[in-house]
């Protein structure tokens, strides 16, 4: 499946204890797929919108909505669905939820073909990568009307420039969920205990970080020094918007230089500069010998450094203090005062599927599952003190027996004003997390979305190759340094030239031609 810039689905976030935010995709894109538990902020508690229910003296009659999800469905979910159906009744809302999980790797076709069969599925989770294919496709149905009629607290809690980021054709097609977005995948976690061990100055430049891997290398030969080169983007090319992750898409565009044009990444000189950089950490023994070995380690204490989404330490503290008590974390972004740019506005997305038979009311439960931090956590955390424990603004699992541990999708709809973050997150990173937006540059691309159906074919051709060297940021023999990348550089740009990249090129500059003009 495909996550917000850098969003990867990675087999950690199963292991933490707290509420999987991601990606970064980040991500990367493949952060998400696992099973969401307890991370984030507060939040004020506000009323439950009782007064989207129908204005009657007369019971309404129940209405089930059916949820397609990805994965597997959560512990204890019945349970938990029993009481979220009681709190809905109680608020004026007489609805139950009927969910259908579908393997990962089968999702996007799984809801095409619930579509094609007419099957009266209601929400889905949808990704911002795949939006333009699921709308011309007729997968998922706009929603402006039902947002209007029965979305206020959605509209008003939301801000505008994340609807303008799901919206095609002037239509809006999904529910945006609500965290940092301004380049959050172009960061590292790192050691913060061994920084200071160390007597090393907080990170702010590749330099510093240089100085750190090697003192980690020096120390401790057992340790990986660090996983990943996803933070190198910000330092090479941070005015670059690509198709989600950097080391996933096969064109740029620079939005510091004008007119904005769609240029090939492959050949661009500040791809050719990150994969020389691998290279020569992978040289210096900073990166791993066998990189398919070591997703993961970070939070068994075996890693130093790992690229990284700035949502992503929420996710990993606990499980990585579990088993390495004395460790910190720290964030780490290059060029931390020069602008940071939001290119797309949104990664996951609750959508409607266009064959649901109760659009308004699978609007009216995302809106109550959004107004009150009573709601958002029975959704998101399930029963305190059964699913969860509460700590202040935290939540935790400690005292919670393993079948209880209900841990949903929670990534997928969270609202930084409700969600609770690991009590093991310092008041300082939280800081950082909330203030993360602030003053971020808004580029002309936000709501710009490449359809790639006229090219398919030459995009897979090109994607092909693509993978053979790239890959991901860690284990793809160009990206994890493992191949020098001028001893492949003319023959895979010969190759993608041949699989018609100009072509796709072409296509994608003139869908951006005529997005922009449509803006003016």
């Amino acid at each position: 499946m495909k996550t917000s810039k850098r969003m990867s689905f990675r087999i950690v976030l199963a292991l933490v204890l707290i509420m999987s935010l991601l990606a970064g995709c980040s991500s990367s894109k493949n952060n998400n797929k696992n099973q969401g538990s307890p991370s984030t902020a507060s939040a004020p508690n506000s009323s439950s919108p009782a007064d989207t229910a129908a204005e009657s003296s007369e019971p309404a009659k129940e209405v089930t909505l059916k949820i397609l999800f990805p994965g597997d469905p959560p512990k204890d979910l019945d349970a938990v669905n029993d009481a979220i159906a009681k709190k809905l009744k109680a608020d004026g809302l007489n609805f139950k939820l009927d969910y259908t999980w579908a393997p990962w790797d089968t999702y996007w076709n799984k809801q095409s073909l619930v579509v094609a069969g007419g099957e009266g599925f209601d929400l889905t989770w949808s990704h911002i990568s795949n939006l333009p294919q699921s709308v011309a496709k007729t997968v998922l149905m706009p929603i402006d009307e039902f947002l209007e009629s029965d979305g206020q607290q959605l509209k008003e809690s939301t801000p505008d420039y994340m609807w303008k980021g799901v919206q095609i054709g002037g239509k809006t097609y999904a529910i945006p969920r609500v965290v940092p977005t301004a380049q959050s995948n172009d960061t590292y976690q790192i050691r913060g205990d061994l920084r200071k061990k160390y007597q090393l100055p907080e990170i702010k430049t590749i330099a510093d970080f240089e100085k750190f891997l090697d003192a980690v290398k020096a120390d401790d030969p057992t340790m990986l020094p660090v996983y990943g080169i996803d933070g190198l983007v910000r330092e090479y090319a941070s005015s670059y918007y690509t198709n989600g992750d950097f080391f996933a898409s096969s064109f740029y565009i620079d939005v510091n230089e004008q007119p904005l044009k769609v240029k090939n990444l492959l050949a661009s000189d500040a791809f050719e500069q990150v994969m020389n950089k691998a290279r020569e950490w992978y040289k210096k023994g900073y990166l791993a010998k066998d990189p398919s070995s070591i997703n993961g380690e970070f939070v068994k204490g075996t890693v130093a450094a790992a690229g990284s989404n700035v949502l992503r330490p929420t996710e990993t503290i606990d499980a990585l203090k579990s088993n390495v008590p004395e460790a910190e974390m720290e964030y780490v972004q290059f060029n931390s005062d020069k602008p940071k740019y939001i290119f797309s506005s949104t990664d996951n997305l609750l959508a409607v599927l266009s064959t649901s038979k109760h659009p308004k009311e699978a609007i009216q439960f995302v809106n109550w599952m959004r107004s009150s931090q009573e709601n958002y956590d029975l959704f998101s955390l399930g029963v305190q003190d059964i699913n969860y424990k509460a700590d202040g603004n935290s939540a935790s699992y400690e005292g919670i027996a393993p079948e209880k541990q209900y841990l949903p999708i929670s990534w997928a709809w969270t609202d930084m004003r409700f969600a609770k973050f690991s009590k093991n997150i310092t008041p300082d990173q939280l800081d950082v997390i909330k203030k993360w937006d602030e003053n971020a540059v808004k580029t002309p691309l936000i709501g710009f979305s490449i359809d790639s159906e006229p090219v398919k074919n030459e995009l897979a051709k090109v994607d092909a190759i693509r993978k053979e060297y790239v890959l991901s940021a860690a284990v793809g023999p160009v990206s994890s340094g493992m191949v020098d990348f001028s001893s492949v550089k003319e023959k895979m740009l010969k190759r993608v030239e041949e699989a018609g990249i100009d072509k796709i090129l072409a296509e994608y500059q003139k869908q951006l031609d005529a997005y922009l003009a449509a803006q003016q």
